[in-house]
């Protein structure tokens, strides 16, 4: 069974280390792996790493495209229209795997729970220098979860999934998100609402360290920001009735205990204020949306 790695990159020299992770995998029997590589860089920067990999190794084929379309689902949605693979692998370009069996452990864990998609766990590290407040909140982190907890939602940082959800079945990013982020979020969260199952798995971890231009209040509450849209266009702006009252009084719970666990913490670990700081702006957005009707937007991707 082929697996295909879809990866999307941009101008990240650690594109190099997630190669390297990926080519170094032992797979059981009868699983072999190839990369579907879309570069959204149109001076093609990610071309000399993916030839240097392929001309050293001939196991895993390395197949390189460049789209300069400024849009992240659209570019997702190219490698996955270009895989040949009966199953889809993602990985961001500045990630690495931990282990030589991280992609064996995610398929026995779709073959464990007869899973749709299975989430790895991701590890951020933080460089030398980032502010103490950053690290101890640990605000750029990934909320991990009990192995073989079933989900809703998840993330491109690490996940398999079944292709025939993006062949037979035709679900794709959508381009709305695709200079805000969470086009993940919505594609996996509708496979779940028709009938998907989405397992996590513990044991399967990828690295990555932080970006420096990442490292400040600014950028985390713009991300924050960016979450709670997404969290009102995937969920709430569809919901009607009783479930959307429901979630207006479970968003307003989150708002008054967060504002209430910023204040309390403040006095004695800044880091821990604003991790539950950042989550009360999160929250406070989705009421702006309400109010907004969904109007407003913020765009981490595509504009540099």
């Amino acid at each position: 069974m082929l697996v295909s790695v879809c990866m999307c990159v941009y101008k990240r020299e650690s594109l190099e280390r997630t190669l390297a992770s990926i080519i170094r995998q032992k797979l059981p029997d009868g699983y072999s792996v190839e990369v579907v590589v879309f570069d959204n860089d149109i001076d093609e920067s990610g071309r000399a790493r993916c030839e240097k990999f392929q001309q050293a190794q001939t196991d895993v084929d390395i197949r390189y495209f460049v789209n300069g379309v400024r849009n992240l689902s659209v570019l997702r949605n190219a490698t996955m229209e270009h895989a040949k693979g009966e199953l889809l692998l993602f990985i961001d370009d500045d990630e690495w795997a931990s282990t030589d069996d991280w992609l064996a452990q995610l398929i026995t864990t779709m073959h464990e729970y007869n899973a749709d998609i299975v989430f790895g766990r991701v590890l951020v590290h933080y460089p030398e220098g980032t502010p103490k407040w950053i690290v101890e909140g640990d605000l750029l982190g990934k909320v991990p979860h009990a192995h073989g907890k079933k989900l809703t939602k998840g993330a491109t940082s690490n996940a398999l999934m079944k292709a025939h959800w993006a062949r037979e079945r035709e679900f794709r990013f959508d381009p709305f998100f695709g200079k805000s982020g969470g086009e993940d979020t919505d594609l996996f969260n509708r496979i779940y609402k028709a009938g998907g199952i989405l397992i996590y798995d513990a044991n399967a971890l990828v690295e990555e360290v932080a970006e420096p231009q990442r490292l400040n209040l600014e950028y985390i509450k713009k991300l924050n920001i960016r979450i709670g849209q997404t969290h009102y266009h995937y969920l709430w702006s569809k919901q009607r009735g009783f479930d959307a009252a429901k979630t207006l009084l479970f968003v307003i719970a989150q708002v008054a205990g967060y504002g209430l666990l910023t204040l309390v913490t403040l006095p004695f670990n800044k880091g821990w204020a604003l991790r539950w700081y950042v989550r009360l702006i999160r929250n406070m957005e989705k009421l702006t949306m309400i109010v907004t009707g969904g109007r407003r937007s913020v765009e981490l991707y595509g504009n540099n």
